[in-house]
Parts: C-alpha cells; structure tokens; sequence
C-alpha cells in the first residue's frame, strides 16, 4: 500500500513539472495560448537584440516590429519598442505604446510597475513633469524598492530645486539598498548642501550652517559645504571659525584646497597673519610636490608682497607639472615683465614652454563627458553628483628646473 502512495506522489510531482514547464513556455492571453520560448526564437527577435546591442536603433525597431507580426501581445517587446521610440526622440509614440501596454487587464504587479517606469520616463523626457512625478510615485506604490523609479523621483526633485523632497527620498534609494553604495551618503551630503544654500540665500546663516555642518557629517568629501560654512561664519563676523573651516576642507580633500586660496589668504591677511597663508601652501607642496595650483598661489603671494624673482622660481616649478595652464602662464608673464625681461630669465621660461599648448584649465564629467571651463558640483547634462575631475595633457617630456 505504501508502495502505491509513493507512486502517486511521485506521477504527481512529475505532473506538477510538466505543468510548470509548459507554463513557462506558454501564456493564455485573451483566450490565445502564445509560445513565448519559440517567440524568442524567432530570427526577427533575435536580430533585433543584436542591432540594439550595437546601438543600431532604426535596424533594431524593424527586425522587432516584424517579431510581434506573429505575437502582437509579447509584453516585453512592446516596452522595448516604445523605449527605442523615446530614445529616437519619438516621444509621443512612445508614450502610445505604453499607455496601450498598460489597458491590458491580465498585467501582473510587477509587469504594470515596469510598464510605468517607462511610461514615467517617457513623461520625463517629453517634460511632463507633474505627470512623470505621478507615474514614478505609483510605480514606487506597487513596488517600493524599485530603485530606478526613485532614482528618477529624486531626478525630478532635483531639477525643480526641490532638495529636501530629493533628500528625503535619497534616503529611501539607501535604505533599501541591501550593500551600503558608496555614492549613497555623499549624494545626501550634496544635497543637504542644496538645502544649507537656499537657507543662506534666504538670510537664515544659523540654519545654513547647522545645515551645511550636518552634509559634512553625512560625508566629509562634500567640499562645497566647507567652502559655504565658512563664508557664513565669516559673514557673522567669526573669522576664525572660517579659517578652521577651509583649513578643514584643506586637510580632508587636499586636491580640492585650491578652492580655499582666495578665502584663506583674504582671511590670514585680516587677521593679521599672512604667514599662515605660505605655511599652508608649502604643506600642500611637501604633501604633493606636482601641486602646481599650490605653487601658483605661493608665486602670486610673492608677486602682491614685491619678490617678483621668488615668485618667479615658484612658477618654474609649477610649470613642468602643467604646461598648458594658461594661469600659470599669465603669471609667469606677469614676472618677467616686473624683473625687466631678463634675457636670461626669458631664456629659462622659453625653454620648459616650447612644446606647451596654452588653455584654460578644463574639467570634465566623468560619466558622460561634459566639459566645463569651471569645476561644477553638479553636472548639467546628466545631472550627476561630484563627477568632474580636471583633465590635463602629459607634459611632453620630464624637464628639470635648474635654481639660479
């Protein structure tokens, strides 16, 4: 007896995966059994992940369009056609195709939360943008850790400089982050930044400066919040909170201390101690002997105190580290004008700047390649935080500076 129950068990447990199996190959939709799995085979389909993977869009829009002639209601080709649509800039087609996806009565959860992220991006690119708000707001309803929904929530915040709404959700992308991202904490830190801005702006220098003090504790590689506390406790009249401030952003993030130079040296010139300033700058140098922005600031705090020749030395040494900064060679010029043209000095100068190509000093977005004249905290074109770096050419060959 015991032996028939097994054997009803097991006809039963093979029964159970047969079904499964053929479930997973077909699906009932509107009465019609369709054969998904031979629906991916079909060359039409096939090609069209090929052509959209080389990024040929036209290519892959045909050969797509000709796979759903033979099962017009394969769901995860249309979503695909409506995104080509918007990337090819058809963004009202787009928006018909995934609003006719989202009429389908037999949409499971998860299926409609996918077709309204694109109908969200869609909205999004045609700049709806009350109506991208809503469309990402139910898709985090149905799916509250959709990610790239709040991603895109906080984009929108973002560009209607709404950055508390942006902070607050920020921190939903990390809590429902299984693994800590690295980018997490700093994006909240810059964005808490935002917030410390628009108080300054709004005259509540208290408010600002708990707030720009909470981005540094968020993340102490936010250096706008260093650079902007200090200038709100110099605009209290607490010049020496300031200092410390720069000096910190200094300290923490000693690539980005150029940044200070200007506050600084105002700042120890009014406090009675310009020495402070040099002392920082030959720090920086001791740390980092290729900082040329360090021995620039040193060359122009020579050129204002009269030694022309010492800041002149200084601009020879900064040179081989970027020969194409054309501030660097400004001041250089500036040098050799005050010195008279010394022939010799003349000579020195000519010598390391032969092959060098003069430009304003360029910075770049590591993510998509923009290019600024400036460094900027966001970038412009694909809104991401904290991505620029400067870019500059190799010097053409290693030069050695000879002292006078």
């Amino acid at each position: 007896m015991t032996q028939y129950v097994l054997l009803a068990v097991l006809i039963a447990l093979l029964a159970g995966l047969v079904v499964g199996k053929a479930w997973e190959r077909y699906k009932l939709r509107d009465g019609r059994w369709i054969d998904r799995r031979r629906l991916r085979e079909t060359p039409h389909y096939m090609l069209g992940l090929n052509f959209l993977v080389d990024n040929q869009v036209d290519q892959a829009i045909d050969e797509l369009t000709q796979a759903t002639s033979t099962g017009t209601d394969a769901l995860e080709i249309q979503m695909i056609l409506g995104n080509l649509y918007r990337q090819k800039g058809q963004v009202g087609r787009a928006i018909n195709v995934h609003q006719a996806l989202l009429q389908r009565p037999d949409l499971t959860t998860l299926e409609h939360a996918y077709v309204l992220l694109c109908l969200g991006l869609d909205f999004r690119h045609a700049g709806f943008v009350d109506r991208a708000l809503e469309a990402f707001q139910e898709v985090v309803r149905l799916d509250p850790k959709n990610r790239y929904a709040l991603i895109n929530l906080q984009k929108l915040h973002e560009d209607q400089h709404q950055w508390a709404a942006a902070a607050g959700v920020r921190e939903q992308i990390a809590g429902i982050d299984t693994r800590p991202r690295e980018d997490d904490h700093l994006i909240l830190a810059f964005l808490r930044n935002q917030i410390g801005a628009a108080q300054s702006r709004a005259g509540d220098r208290p408010g600002a400066a708990r707030t720009f003090r909470e981005a540094i504790d968020i993340d102490a590689r936010t250096a706008p919040a260093y650079l902007s506390l200090g200038d709100v406790q110099e605009q209290q009249g607490n010049a020496t909170a300031a200092i410390e401030s720069w000096e910190a952003l200094a300290r923490q993030l000693p690539e980005r201390a150029y940044l200070t130079f200007d506050r600084l040296g105002r700042a120890y010139a009014a406090t009675g101690h310009p020495q402070r300033f040099v002392e920082l700058c030959e720090g920086l140098i001791i740390e980092n002997p290729k900082d040329w922005r360090a021995r620039l600031a040193l060359a122009r705090h020579h050129a204002v105190a009269g030694e022309h020749r010492q800041a002149f030395n200084m601009l020879l040494h900064a040179l081989p580290n970027n020969p194409h900064g054309l501030a660097v060679h400004q001041q250089i010029w500036h040098a050799l004008s005050a010195l008279g043209l010394e022939p010799a000095l003349v000579q020195r100068y000519v010598e390391l700047a032969r092959e060098a190509v003069f430009y304003l000093d360029p910075h770049v977005c590591t993510r998509c390649r923009y290019r600024s004249t400036e460094l900027l905290w966001q970038c412009p074109q694909c809104h991401e935080w904290n991505t620029f770096v400067e870019e500059r050419m190799a010097p053409a060959k290693t030069v050695t500076v000879v002292e006078p």
